[in-house]
């Protein structure tokens, strides 16, 4: 019998209870929305409003808020792609390509991560440590930015292909009153009948 790697619940098979894994993705979705709102704090004096450890006034303001800076600039890309990377190594894959500016690069390894938890949860001996490392990089974000709005309910994944026949499944939320959902990832938009039970004829099993 094997133990959860992060809450140490005894599993009858894997290394992530189901209940950790939910919380993994729901981070996981979270950190690009995390991202951009540190964009917003990367002033001190933006931030001394919603801190509440107070500095020595014998320091003098630095023009950028460095733990900020770490976060939007390494800390939560770099975090993201060394988990893909040895996801990748373990699965004996190469190593993935890292294009794009640093808010693509979060998206882009953020997603990768969430279409891969069931392989994660189920096969990765290292997966306690990924939702520890991951949990505690959206502590030091929200320390910063404070709670996120409410981003709604989860409706499913989109089901938009591209050219390649590749599925989108990003995450599609809906929130009171809306009638027209866009798919953040690749702006697949649903609003018509026929686009709503498009979506939810072909979601997969474990999300229908």
């Amino acid at each position: 019998m094997n133990q959860c790697g992060l809450c140490e619940r005894d599993l009858e098979a894997g290394y992530l209870c189901p209940g950790d894994t939910l919380a993994l993705g729901e981070r996981l979705e979270r950190m690009p929305k995390l991202y951009g709102a540190l964009a917003g704090f990367l002033s001190p004096a933006v931030r001394a409003t919603t801190e509440f450890v107070s500095r020595s006034h014998a320091t003098a303001s630095l023009p950028v808020d460095e733990a900020v800076l770490d976060l939007r600039y390494g800390g939560i890309a770099l975090v993201l792609e060394g988990w893909r990377s040895d996801v990748q190594r373990v699965r004996g894959w190469g190593e993935p390509a890292i294009t794009g500016d640093v808010e693509e690069r979060v998206r882009r390894a953020a997603r990768w991560l969430g279409m891969e938890l069931p392989w994660i949860a189920a096969a990765y001996p290292a997966a306690g440590d990924l939702a520890c490392e991951v949990r505690e990089l959206e502590g030091a974000a929200l320390s910063i930015v404070g709670a996120l709005p409410d981003r709604g309910r989860r409706i499913g994944q989109c089901v938009a292909v591209d050219s390649s026949g590749v599925i989108c499944g990003a995450v599609i939320r809906h929130q009171p009153g809306q009638t027209r959902l866009v798919c953040d990832w690749c702006h697949c938009v649903y609003a018509t009948e026929q686009d709503w039970l498009l979506l939810l004829h072909h979601q997969p099993a474990e999300s229908a």
